[in-house]
């Protein structure tokens, strides 16, 4: 199985590498495996039940919006980022702040790009979102398809 089986109703479902929807969507990335995509982010943190659809385990969930899909070196849709998180995404640090336990979040969240829904990169500056579209174009030459994502914030997930 390439995604885990969320939302939970099944006609909420939309295939992430899926271009024709307009409507920003995100994907919750448990591991390096994606959720379905899906339109209405605003209760996945507080779904009492999400652990049924992505086991408690050894892994990070990573929350991910769609922002763009390329085929053959094309750009076929994008969606601009609505979701910023200032503790890791500062537009320019302040100098010498330190963002403390937000570390570990900027590390894991940021621009990724897919080839399969479990195949994932990012860019050496992974809040960088040139490089990103760059990787992104590339890759699509080469696999006919890519899905960029940004991810915006992080939990454990044990």
């Amino acid at each position: 199985m390439d995604y885990w089986p969320y939302p939970s109703a099944e006609a909420d479902r939309i295939d992430p590498f899926d271009s024709e929807r307009t409507e920003t969507q995100y994907v919750i990335f448990g591991g390096h495996r994606p959720t379905y995509a899906f339109t209405d982010p605003d209760e996945i943190w507080y779904d009492m039940n999400l652990s049924t659809w992505i086991p408690w385990g050894y892994k990070i969930l990573r929350m991910a919006q769609k922002v763009a899909i390329l085929r053959h070196g094309d750009l076929v849709r994008e969606w601009h980022v609505l979701h910023r998180d200032p503790r890791i995404d500062p537009p320019e640090p302040p100098p010498g702040t330190t963002l403390y336990l937000d570390n570990w979040r900027r590390s894991v969240c940021g621009y990724h790009v897919l080839t399969t829904p479990t195949a994932m990169t990012a860019p050496a500056d992974a809040y960088d979102y040139t490089a990103a579209m760059a990787m992104a174009a590339t890759a699509s030459h080469r696999e006919g398809r890519t899905l960029v994502v940004y991810m915006y914030d992080a939990r454990d997930w044990h």
